[in-house]
């Protein structure tokens, strides 16, 4: 199956050899010092999400990783030529955590958009380590971003499924359509928003880290209300000590929407969508 295809029908693609070993080693001496430093109420706070910090335009690495031209040709190579980046996130599962909650990401599910084949949101995820079941792979339910399963029931991020006890709630529970999706280290794993997606518990003895990255990969087809959500939504500011020639090679990429458009409303919650 080509990888348009497979992103389209089952909700995720994989591209490999995308971060070559010195870029690697750049990221995993950024993003361990930063969740070395993480504060232990804000891990409390991310709750059955693991120890989760926001990406930074301050940090070299991570404008290196927005602007990354192999994965751009990735996107390229699936019809995204213009994407536009919204956020990322570091996200890691220290060792002995439990597994994490199924949940979908798109947040505008009130919107046109939400309902179409094509995504208009996309995470892009580069696991530090190799990943397997024993460590933390990431689990997903193959096409649940096009139709409705079980495992919806639990509304994910909007719901108190963070902090329940992964033994008795069923929004952690393995669904019988579940399938594993272990990594190689310098991969990159592109993912449609909608598609409901949980990790696996780390029970090996090390730290696994992903670096979740969201882009726009289709902006210019948005609404207006939808660029006006995202403008609106956007979590980290640009800095202004940044050299202009970094400026200027991040606004290539940036979301950037001008118009007074009224935002769409913010809805995380598909059951609207997906009827039983």
């Amino acid at each position: 199956m080509d990888q348009l295809k497979q992103l389209t029908e089952d909700g995720f693609c994989i591209f490999p050899n995308v971060l070559d070993d010195a870029f690697l080693n750049r990221l995993r001496d950024l993003c361990y010092k930063l969740l070395d430093e993480l504060p232990e109420d804000r891990k409390e706070q991310s709750g059955g999400q693991g120890s989760i910090l926001g990406v930074s335009y301050r940090d070299q690495e991570f404008r290196d990783l927005i602007c990354h031209k192999t994965a751009l040709d990735c996107l390229a190579s699936l019809g995204f030529d213009d994407p536009k980046f919204w956020s990322g996130y570091v996200i890691a599962r220290e060792p002995g955590a439990d597994r994490a909650y199924w949940h979908q990401d798109w947040p505008f599910w009130q919107e046109k958009e939400g309902q179409e084949e094509l995504p208009h949101q996309l995470f892009l995820m580069y696991y530090l380590v190799d990943t397997t079941p024993e460590n933390g792979c990431l689990r997903v339910i193959p096409g649940s971003h096009h139709k409705r399963c079980s495992a919806h029931d639990s509304e994910g991020h909007d719901s108190g499924a963070r902090h329940a006890d992964p033994a008795e709630s069923p929004a952690y529970a393995t669904h019988p359509d579940e399938i594993d999706v272990p990594m190689k280290a310098g991969e990159l794993l592109v993912g449609d928003a909608r598609i409901l997606h949980a990790p696996y518990g780390n029970q090996s003895d090390k730290r696994r880290t992903v670096i979740t990255m969201w882009y726009f990969p289709r902006h210019a087809l948005l609404s207006d209300t939808m660029k006006a959500a995202l403008q609106n939504n956007l979590f980290y500011p640009m800095l202004e000590n940044l050299p202009e020639s970094e400026k200027e090679r991040l606004w290539k990429v940036l979301i950037n929407y001008k118009g007074d458009a009224e935002p769409a409303k913010w809805d995380r919650n598909p059951q609207a969508f997906f009827k039983a």
